[in-house]
């Protein structure tokens, strides 16, 4: 129960330390989005209603900080028309995203950190393209420009480099609270000439 509370705590305070993060304009504008790849890193270490969970407390902050309205030249007196991304629609992101992580929670578990890193980034491209889709969808084109690709995949590198620190904090976390994200019985013995290791 502990560990829970921690990793929720962990993914609100990701969403402090999101504002301080830049933009760095070298690699075509894109960011590291610490709040997908805490909230994924999360994901892989908890069971899936505690995803679920964080999936809709991450997605509705997120939303309530970043969902924009559009105002239309003529507006009167502040009236607006439906944003291009519904309100909640990074709740419905982060379940998707969250659930395919999931997958590779028995993987994880048994100690193996190289395609959940993997996954992280990937995920965080995919929701992002989805996002991508429905915006263009909303305005009636599609179009798929050069720098559109190379952002995703900034973005998704950043993302997967900034993982292995989270889930490296995840594991720590859970010793501190004998919290078992590894399954037991896991740990190989080695023997040298008789000698069990």
């Amino acid at each position: 129960m502990r560990f829970l509370l921690l990793t929720t705590l962990l993914v609100v305070l990701s969403f402090f330390l999101q504002e301080f993060i830049p933009v760095f304009e070298w690699a075509y504008s894109s960011r590291l989005l610490l709040v997908h790849a805490v909230f994924l890193a999360v994901a892989i270490a908890v069971p899936f209603p505690m995803m679920l969970t964080l999936a809709l407390l991450a997605g509705f902050i997120w939303d309530a900080r970043y969902h924009m309205p559009v105002y239309p030249p003529d507006a009167i007196s502040g009236a607006f028309s439906q944003a291009e991304l519904p309100f909640g629609f990074t709740i419905f992101i982060f379940g998707i995203t969250g659930a395919l992580i999931q997958g590779l929670r028995p993987l994880f578990r048994r100690g193996r950190w190289e395609l959940p890193v993997l996954m992280i980034g990937i995920c965080t491209a995919l929701g992002l393209l989805m996002e991508y889709l429905v915006i263009s969808f909303h305005r009636g084109g599609l179009s798929f420009p050069p720098e559109l690709w190379w952002k995703l995949l900034m973005t998704a590198l950043f993302s997967a480099l900034v993982s292995p620190f989270i889930l490296l904090l995840l594991n720590r976390l859970a010793d501190r609270v004998r919290y078992k994200i590894r399954m037991e019985g896991l740990k190989r013995r080695y023997s040298y000439d008789g000698d069990t290791l």
